[in-house]
Protein backbone atom coordinates (compact mmCIF):
# COMPACT_ATOMS: atom_id res chain seq x y z
CA UNK A 1 0.00 0.00 0.00
CA UNK A 2 1.11 3.38 -0.68
CA UNK A 3 3.02 5.63 1.91
CA UNK A 4 0.65 7.73 3.39
CA UNK A 5 1.32 11.80 4.05
CA UNK A 6 2.36 12.33 7.24
CA UNK A 7 2.19 16.14 8.48
CA UNK A 8 1.84 15.33 12.41
CA UNK A 9 4.41 16.95 14.91
CA UNK A 10 6.24 13.88 15.73
CA UNK A 11 7.52 13.90 11.33
CA UNK A 12 8.44 17.48 11.35
CA UNK A 13 12.36 16.14 11.69
CA UNK A 14 11.80 13.98 8.41
CA UNK A 15 12.97 15.18 5.43
CA UNK A 16 10.14 14.51 2.78
CA UNK A 17 9.45 14.10 -0.97
CA UNK A 18 7.17 16.14 -2.66
CA UNK A 19 5.61 14.30 -5.60
CA UNK A 20 4.22 16.54 -8.80
CA UNK A 21 1.95 14.36 -11.60
CA UNK A 22 -0.80 15.03 -13.43
CA UNK A 23 -2.31 18.07 -13.62
CA UNK A 24 -1.82 19.88 -11.00
CA UNK A 25 -1.46 17.18 -8.28
CA UNK A 26 0.99 17.28 -5.53
CA UNK A 27 1.56 15.07 -2.23
CA UNK A 28 3.79 15.58 0.25
CA UNK A 29 5.43 11.76 1.18
CA UNK A 30 7.55 11.62 4.77
CA UNK A 31 10.42 9.54 4.71
CA UNK A 32 9.96 8.20 7.97
CA UNK A 33 11.45 4.85 7.13
CA UNK A 34 15.03 3.36 6.15
CA UNK A 35 13.37 2.25 2.77
CA UNK A 36 10.80 3.29 0.07
CA UNK A 37 10.21 1.77 -3.10
CA UNK A 38 8.96 3.66 -6.45
CA UNK A 39 6.84 2.19 -8.68
CA UNK A 40 3.85 1.69 -10.72
CA UNK A 41 2.78 -1.81 -8.57
CA UNK A 42 0.25 -1.53 -5.54
CA UNK A 43 2.78 -2.99 -3.85
CA UNK A 44 4.96 0.19 -3.60
CA UNK A 45 5.36 2.68 -1.08
CA UNK A 46 5.37 5.31 -3.89
CA UNK A 47 2.92 5.18 -6.33
CA UNK A 48 3.57 6.54 -9.67
CA UNK A 49 0.26 5.26 -11.87
CA UNK A 50 2.24 5.90 -15.38
CA UNK A 51 3.24 3.68 -17.88
CA UNK A 52 7.12 4.77 -18.03
CA UNK A 53 7.75 3.89 -14.68
CA UNK A 54 8.24 0.45 -13.76
CA UNK A 55 6.69 -1.91 -11.17
CA UNK A 56 10.32 -1.08 -9.16
CA UNK A 57 11.62 1.78 -10.65
CA UNK A 58 13.92 3.59 -7.65
CA UNK A 59 14.62 3.07 -3.93
CA UNK A 60 15.09 5.46 -1.47
CA UNK A 61 17.52 5.04 1.56
CA UNK A 62 17.41 6.41 4.92
CA UNK A 63 20.85 5.63 6.37
CA UNK A 64 22.82 7.93 8.96
CA UNK A 65 24.92 9.21 6.33
CA UNK A 66 22.29 10.90 3.94
CA UNK A 67 19.21 9.95 2.25
CA UNK A 68 20.34 7.95 -0.66
CA UNK A 69 18.05 7.34 -4.27
CA UNK A 70 18.60 3.87 -6.29
CA UNK A 71 17.33 2.91 -9.42
CA UNK A 72 16.63 -0.71 -9.50
CA UNK A 73 17.28 -1.70 -13.05
CA UNK A 74 14.26 0.64 -14.37
CA UNK A 75 13.36 0.69 -18.39
CA UNK A 76 13.70 4.13 -19.11
CA UNK A 77 16.09 5.25 -15.96
CA UNK A 78 15.73 7.32 -12.55
CA UNK A 79 16.94 10.71 -13.01
CA UNK A 80 18.73 13.36 -10.41
CA UNK A 81 19.09 17.13 -11.43
CA UNK A 82 18.88 15.84 -14.85
CA UNK A 83 21.65 12.96 -14.67
CA UNK A 84 21.10 9.53 -15.37
CA UNK A 85 22.41 7.82 -11.74
CA UNK A 86 22.48 4.25 -10.75
CA UNK A 87 22.92 5.26 -7.09
CA UNK A 88 23.38 9.01 -5.44
CA UNK A 89 22.56 10.56 -2.29
CA UNK A 90 20.45 13.59 -2.94
CA UNK A 91 20.49 16.85 -0.92
CA UNK A 92 17.63 19.57 0.34
CA UNK A 93 15.90 20.83 -3.19
CA UNK A 94 17.76 18.25 -5.28
CA UNK A 95 15.06 16.84 -8.54
CA UNK A 96 14.50 13.30 -8.89
CA UNK A 97 12.44 12.75 -12.11
CA UNK A 98 10.77 9.69 -12.41
CA UNK A 99 8.68 9.15 -16.03
CA UNK A 100 7.29 12.46 -16.06
CA UNK A 101 6.70 13.11 -12.26
CA UNK A 102 8.64 15.46 -10.63
CA UNK A 103 10.10 14.62 -6.81
CA UNK A 104 11.39 17.39 -4.81
CA UNK A 105 13.60 16.81 -1.64
CA UNK A 106 13.36 18.51 0.98
CA UNK A 107 15.51 18.11 3.95
CA UNK A 108 16.15 21.52 5.70
CA UNK A 109 16.69 20.08 9.06
CA UNK A 110 20.35 18.17 7.56
CA UNK A 111 22.75 21.35 7.28
CA UNK A 112 25.59 19.08 6.95
CA UNK A 113 24.04 16.22 4.52
CA UNK A 114 22.96 19.43 2.47
CA UNK A 115 26.52 20.48 2.14
CA UNK A 116 28.25 17.77 1.81
CA UNK A 117 29.55 16.03 -1.73
CA UNK A 118 26.90 14.11 -3.17
CA UNK A 119 28.55 10.68 -4.41
CA UNK A 120 27.13 10.19 -8.12
CA UNK A 121 27.34 6.65 -10.03
CA UNK A 122 26.34 7.26 -13.17
CA UNK A 123 24.75 4.77 -15.61
CA UNK A 124 26.88 2.56 -17.08
CA UNK A 125 28.61 3.23 -20.76
CA UNK A 126 26.75 0.58 -21.78
CA UNK A 127 23.10 1.89 -20.88
CA UNK A 128 23.57 4.84 -22.71
CA UNK A 129 26.95 5.54 -25.58
CA UNK A 130 27.81 7.95 -28.76
CA UNK A 131 26.24 5.37 -30.43
CA UNK A 132 22.25 6.11 -28.45
CA UNK A 133 23.33 9.72 -29.31
CA UNK A 134 23.97 9.24 -33.14
CA UNK A 135 20.44 6.81 -33.42
CA UNK A 136 18.60 9.37 -31.93
CA UNK A 137 19.73 12.28 -34.25
CA UNK A 138 19.53 9.99 -37.33
CA UNK A 139 15.55 9.09 -36.24
CA UNK A 140 14.88 12.70 -35.11
CA UNK A 141 16.58 14.06 -38.28
CA UNK A 142 14.88 11.59 -40.76
CA UNK A 143 11.39 12.01 -39.43
CA UNK A 144 11.35 16.29 -39.34
CA UNK A 145 12.80 15.71 -42.71
CA UNK A 146 9.50 14.38 -44.01
CA UNK A 147 7.83 17.45 -42.88
CA UNK A 148 10.40 20.27 -43.03
CA UNK A 149 11.82 20.76 -46.71
CA UNK A 150 14.93 22.24 -48.18
CA UNK A 151 16.81 23.51 -44.64
CA UNK A 152 19.01 20.68 -43.03
CA UNK A 153 21.28 22.82 -41.46
CA UNK A 154 18.38 24.29 -39.98
CA UNK A 155 17.25 21.02 -38.55
CA UNK A 156 20.84 20.32 -38.00
CA UNK A 157 20.84 23.84 -35.61
CA UNK A 158 17.76 23.07 -33.56
CA UNK A 159 18.73 19.31 -32.56
CA UNK A 160 21.95 21.27 -31.47
CA UNK A 161 20.18 23.21 -29.40
CA UNK A 162 17.82 21.11 -27.99
CA UNK A 163 20.76 18.41 -27.20
CA UNK A 164 22.35 21.11 -24.87
CA UNK A 165 19.43 21.59 -22.79
CA UNK A 166 19.08 25.25 -24.28
CA UNK A 167 16.04 27.05 -25.56
CA UNK A 168 15.51 28.49 -29.20
CA UNK A 169 14.56 31.38 -31.06
CA UNK A 170 13.84 32.09 -34.33
CA UNK A 171 13.08 35.27 -36.36
CA UNK A 172 11.95 35.48 -39.35
CA UNK A 173 8.92 36.72 -41.70
CA UNK A 174 5.44 34.82 -41.31
CA UNK A 175 4.94 31.84 -43.28
CA UNK A 176 8.68 30.25 -43.63
CA UNK A 177 7.97 27.69 -41.89
CA UNK A 178 8.81 28.31 -38.55
CA UNK A 179 5.98 26.93 -36.59
CA UNK A 180 5.39 23.36 -38.39
CA UNK A 181 9.63 23.05 -37.48
CA UNK A 182 8.82 22.40 -34.39
CA UNK A 183 5.33 20.73 -34.28
CA UNK A 184 7.45 18.05 -36.70
CA UNK A 185 9.84 18.19 -34.12
CA UNK A 186 6.98 17.42 -31.04
CA UNK A 187 5.45 15.11 -32.93
CA UNK A 188 8.96 13.52 -32.98
CA UNK A 189 9.58 12.96 -29.19
CA UNK A 190 7.27 10.71 -27.13
CA UNK A 191 6.59 13.76 -24.67
CA UNK A 192 3.81 16.46 -24.16
CA UNK A 193 3.79 19.60 -26.56
CA UNK A 194 2.27 22.68 -25.71
CA UNK A 195 1.36 25.99 -28.19
CA UNK A 196 1.25 28.91 -26.94
CA UNK A 197 0.14 31.95 -29.29
CA UNK A 198 1.48 34.92 -27.72
CA UNK A 199 -1.31 38.08 -28.02
CA UNK A 200 -1.35 41.92 -26.13
CA UNK A 201 -4.04 41.01 -24.27
CA UNK A 202 -2.34 38.03 -22.31
CA UNK A 203 -1.34 37.74 -18.75
CA UNK A 204 1.51 36.14 -17.32
CA UNK A 205 -1.10 33.54 -14.95
CA UNK A 206 -1.90 32.12 -18.49
CA UNK A 207 1.35 30.60 -19.67
CA UNK A 208 2.77 30.06 -15.96
CA UNK A 209 -0.64 28.61 -14.25
CA UNK A 210 -2.72 30.12 -11.12
CA UNK A 211 -3.86 28.66 -7.82
CA UNK A 212 -8.08 28.06 -8.12
CA UNK A 213 -9.71 27.59 -4.94
CA UNK A 214 -11.30 24.30 -4.58
CA UNK A 215 -14.77 24.20 -3.18
CA UNK A 216 -15.04 20.61 -2.45
CA UNK A 217 -11.79 20.66 -0.48
CA UNK A 218 -11.83 24.04 0.65
CA UNK A 219 -7.77 24.83 0.05
CA UNK A 220 -6.74 26.58 -3.27
CA UNK A 221 -5.27 23.85 -6.01
CA UNK A 222 -2.50 24.95 -8.69
CA UNK A 223 -3.56 24.55 -12.01
CA UNK A 224 -0.69 24.40 -14.31
CA UNK A 225 -0.31 26.50 -17.52
CA UNK A 226 0.77 25.48 -20.96
CA UNK A 227 4.46 26.09 -19.90
CA UNK A 228 4.32 23.08 -18.12
CA UNK A 229 5.38 20.28 -21.21
CA UNK A 230 8.46 19.38 -22.81
CA UNK A 231 8.34 20.82 -26.57
CA UNK A 232 7.03 24.43 -25.69
CA UNK A 233 5.82 26.57 -29.38
CA UNK A 234 6.18 29.91 -27.84
CA UNK A 235 4.73 31.72 -31.16
CA UNK A 236 5.32 35.14 -32.21
CA UNK A 237 6.63 35.97 -28.76
CA UNK A 238 7.33 39.50 -29.60
CA UNK A 239 3.47 40.55 -30.01
CA UNK A 240 2.93 40.37 -26.01
CA UNK A 241 3.76 42.52 -23.56
CA UNK A 242 7.10 42.70 -21.75
CA UNK A 243 5.16 42.07 -18.53
CA UNK A 244 4.09 38.37 -20.46
CA UNK A 245 7.51 38.31 -21.81
CA UNK A 246 8.73 37.95 -17.98
CA UNK A 247 7.46 35.39 -17.49
CA UNK A 248 9.32 33.06 -18.90
CA UNK A 249 12.65 34.31 -17.42
CA UNK A 250 12.53 31.98 -14.37
CA UNK A 251 11.17 29.14 -16.59
CA UNK A 252 14.06 29.27 -19.06
CA UNK A 253 16.97 29.61 -16.90
CA UNK A 254 15.96 27.10 -13.97
CA UNK A 255 13.20 25.20 -15.25
CA UNK A 256 10.92 26.33 -11.96
CA UNK A 257 7.35 28.03 -12.14
CA UNK A 258 6.96 30.10 -8.65
CA UNK A 259 3.68 31.03 -8.11
CA UNK A 260 2.10 32.62 -5.00
CA UNK A 261 5.31 31.98 -3.19
CA UNK A 262 5.50 28.01 -3.85
CA UNK A 263 7.89 26.48 -6.76
CA UNK A 264 6.94 24.09 -9.26
CA UNK A 265 9.95 22.27 -11.24
CA UNK A 266 9.44 21.61 -15.12
CA UNK A 267 9.70 18.72 -16.31
CA UNK A 268 12.56 17.64 -18.37
CA UNK A 269 13.27 17.50 -21.35
CA UNK A 270 12.01 21.01 -21.61
CA UNK A 271 12.71 22.97 -24.89
CA UNK A 272 11.57 26.28 -25.16
CA UNK A 273 11.05 27.22 -29.47
CA UNK A 274 9.78 30.99 -29.61
CA UNK A 275 8.81 32.44 -32.97
CA UNK A 276 9.42 36.22 -33.57
CA UNK A 277 8.41 38.41 -35.72
CA UNK A 278 11.03 41.20 -37.34
CA UNK A 279 11.02 44.01 -35.23
CA UNK A 280 9.60 46.28 -37.79
CA UNK A 281 6.66 44.47 -38.30
CA UNK A 282 3.05 46.12 -36.68
CA UNK A 283 2.34 44.77 -32.87
CA UNK A 284 5.28 44.01 -32.00
CA UNK A 285 7.03 44.42 -28.27
CA UNK A 286 10.88 43.93 -28.92
CA UNK A 287 12.31 41.24 -26.36
CA UNK A 288 14.52 43.47 -24.04
CA UNK A 289 18.09 41.60 -23.23
CA UNK A 290 17.72 40.04 -20.54
CA UNK A 291 14.87 37.77 -22.19
CA UNK A 292 17.05 37.56 -25.22
CA UNK A 293 20.20 36.08 -23.11
CA UNK A 294 18.24 33.27 -21.65
CA UNK A 295 17.62 31.95 -25.79
CA UNK A 296 20.88 29.28 -26.24
CA UNK A 297 20.43 30.42 -29.90
CA UNK A 298 18.51 32.39 -32.58
CA UNK A 299 18.10 31.16 -36.21
CA UNK A 300 17.01 32.61 -39.03
CA UNK A 301 15.09 29.94 -41.99
CA UNK A 302 15.13 32.21 -45.19
CA UNK A 303 13.23 31.61 -48.11
CA UNK A 304 13.24 27.91 -50.12
CA UNK A 305 15.31 27.58 -53.00
CA UNK A 306 12.66 26.47 -56.00
CA UNK A 307 13.86 22.88 -56.09
CA UNK A 308 12.64 22.60 -52.28
CA UNK A 309 9.56 24.58 -52.51
CA UNK A 310 8.71 22.42 -55.47
CA UNK A 311 8.74 19.51 -53.02
CA UNK A 312 6.81 21.53 -50.10
CA UNK A 313 3.51 22.14 -52.46
CA UNK A 314 4.45 18.04 -53.82
CA UNK A 315 3.88 17.12 -50.33
CA UNK A 316 1.15 18.86 -49.34
CA UNK A 317 -0.76 18.36 -52.48
CA UNK A 318 -3.41 15.70 -51.30
CA UNK A 319 -2.36 15.87 -47.29
CA UNK A 320 -0.52 17.33 -44.53
CA UNK A 321 3.12 15.63 -44.00
CA UNK A 322 2.10 16.17 -40.11
CA UNK A 323 -0.19 13.61 -40.67
CA UNK A 324 2.53 11.15 -42.13
CA UNK A 325 5.02 10.81 -39.28
CA UNK A 326 4.85 9.99 -34.99
CA UNK A 327 7.05 9.68 -32.77
CA UNK A 328 10.22 8.07 -33.00
CA UNK A 329 12.07 8.33 -29.64
CA UNK A 330 11.07 9.13 -25.87
CA UNK A 331 11.65 12.06 -24.48
CA UNK A 332 13.80 10.15 -21.68
CA UNK A 333 16.32 9.56 -24.04
CA UNK A 334 16.43 13.52 -25.33
CA UNK A 335 17.57 13.52 -21.41
CA UNK A 336 20.27 10.74 -21.71
CA UNK A 337 21.74 12.87 -24.72
CA UNK A 338 21.62 16.17 -22.74
CA UNK A 339 23.85 14.06 -20.06
CA UNK A 340 25.81 12.32 -22.77
CA UNK A 341 27.03 16.03 -24.29
CA UNK A 342 28.21 16.94 -20.84
CA UNK A 343 30.30 14.61 -21.15
CA UNK A 344 32.23 15.50 -24.37
CA UNK A 345 36.15 16.78 -23.27
CA UNK A 346 36.67 20.55 -23.71
CA UNK A 347 40.59 21.23 -23.93
CA UNK A 348 41.65 24.12 -21.68
CA UNK A 349 42.86 25.68 -25.40
CA UNK A 350 39.45 25.68 -26.51
CA UNK A 351 38.22 27.08 -23.04
CA UNK A 352 40.90 29.84 -23.37
CA UNK A 353 39.76 30.76 -26.97
CA UNK A 354 36.13 30.92 -26.17
CA UNK A 355 37.32 33.32 -23.78
CA UNK A 356 39.13 35.39 -25.87
CA UNK A 357 36.54 35.53 -28.42
CA UNK A 358 33.70 36.79 -25.14
CA UNK A 359 36.46 39.10 -23.94
CA UNK A 360 37.29 40.97 -27.66
CA UNK A 361 33.19 41.77 -27.91
CA UNK A 362 33.49 43.44 -24.33
CA UNK A 363 36.20 45.38 -25.85
CA UNK A 364 35.23 46.01 -29.36
CA UNK A 365 34.32 50.19 -30.06
CA UNK A 366 31.88 49.60 -32.51
CA UNK A 367 29.25 46.88 -29.48
CA UNK A 368 26.85 48.76 -27.00
CA UNK A 369 27.77 45.86 -24.63
CA UNK A 370 30.01 42.44 -24.62
CA UNK A 371 29.30 38.97 -24.05
CA UNK A 372 28.10 37.50 -20.79
CA UNK A 373 30.02 34.74 -18.96
CA UNK A 374 26.35 33.14 -19.05
CA UNK A 375 26.99 33.74 -23.19
CA UNK A 376 30.50 31.90 -22.50
CA UNK A 377 29.03 29.14 -20.82
CA UNK A 378 26.03 28.93 -24.18
CA UNK A 379 29.11 28.74 -26.80
CA UNK A 380 30.95 26.22 -24.89
CA UNK A 381 27.78 23.90 -24.16
CA UNK A 382 26.75 24.32 -27.98
CA UNK A 383 30.20 23.48 -29.04
CA UNK A 384 29.83 20.01 -26.78
CA UNK A 385 26.42 19.26 -28.90
CA UNK A 386 27.79 20.14 -32.02
CA UNK A 387 30.94 17.89 -31.24
CA UNK A 388 28.37 15.08 -30.36
CA UNK A 389 26.25 15.35 -33.03
CA UNK A 390 29.32 14.92 -35.38
CA UNK A 391 30.54 12.05 -33.73
CA UNK A 392 33.60 13.02 -31.87
CA UNK A 393 34.15 13.06 -27.74
CA UNK A 394 35.59 16.37 -27.83
CA UNK A 395 35.35 19.57 -29.31
CA UNK A 396 37.30 21.71 -31.78
CA UNK A 397 37.95 25.09 -32.50
CA UNK A 398 36.07 24.58 -35.77
CA UNK A 399 32.69 23.69 -33.60
CA UNK A 400 33.01 26.95 -31.65
CA UNK A 401 33.57 29.25 -34.68
CA UNK A 402 30.48 27.51 -36.93
CA UNK A 403 28.12 28.74 -33.63
CA UNK A 404 29.46 31.84 -32.75
CA UNK A 405 26.92 34.02 -34.65
CA UNK A 406 23.85 32.39 -33.84
CA UNK A 407 24.80 31.72 -30.19
CA UNK A 408 26.63 35.33 -29.72
CA UNK A 409 25.12 37.80 -32.11
CA UNK A 410 21.18 38.34 -30.68
CA UNK A 411 23.05 38.88 -27.03
CA UNK A 412 24.93 42.05 -28.84
CA UNK A 413 24.12 45.43 -30.28
CA UNK A 414 25.55 47.30 -32.90
CA UNK A 415 26.42 51.53 -31.76
CA UNK A 416 24.32 53.66 -33.79
CA UNK A 417 27.45 55.82 -35.19
CA UNK A 418 28.88 52.25 -36.22
CA UNK A 419 25.96 50.97 -37.85
CA UNK A 420 27.00 52.39 -41.27
CA UNK A 421 30.39 50.86 -41.37
CA UNK A 422 28.99 46.89 -40.40
CA UNK A 423 25.60 46.97 -41.25
CA UNK A 424 25.12 43.57 -38.57
CA UNK A 425 26.44 42.23 -35.46
CA UNK A 426 27.58 39.00 -37.64
CA UNK A 427 30.10 41.23 -39.59
CA UNK A 428 31.63 42.02 -36.31
CA UNK A 429 31.62 38.53 -35.50
CA UNK A 430 32.71 37.42 -38.21
CA UNK A 431 36.17 39.73 -37.72
CA UNK A 432 36.64 39.12 -34.07
CA UNK A 433 36.99 35.19 -35.16
CA UNK A 434 39.55 35.95 -37.96
CA UNK A 435 41.55 38.30 -36.32
CA UNK A 436 41.87 35.20 -33.46
CA UNK A 437 43.89 32.33 -34.75
CA UNK A 438 44.18 29.15 -32.48
CA UNK A 439 47.61 28.23 -31.84
CA UNK A 440 49.21 25.23 -33.51
CA UNK A 441 45.94 24.28 -34.70
CA UNK A 442 46.13 22.12 -37.74
CA UNK A 443 43.79 23.51 -40.64
CA UNK A 444 41.42 21.16 -40.77
CA UNK A 445 40.21 21.53 -37.28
Amino acid sequence: MEHQNRTSESHRDFPTITVQEGYGRTREVVIDRELLIIGRDNDSDIIIAETNVSRHHAALRSTPEGVFVEDLGSANGTFVNSMPIVQTRIKHLDVIQIGTAMLVFNDPNNPVIATAAAPVREQADSEFTFDSFHRVIHQLEENIGVVFKGKPEVIRRLLVCLMADGHLLIEDAPGVGKSILVQALAKSIQAQYRRIQFTPDMLPSDITGANIYDEKSGQFRFIPGPIFGNVILADEINRTTPRTQSSLLECMSESVVTVDGRGHVLPKPFFVVATQNPEDYHGTYPLPEPQLDRFLMRLSIGYPEPAAEREILTSQEGSHPLSRISYVIKGSDIVHCHALVRRVTVSDAIKDYIIEIVNATRRHPALTNGCSPRAALALMRTSQSLAAYSGRNYVTPRDVRELVNVVLAHRLRLKLRHQGEWHRVENVLDAIVAEIPLKNEDARS
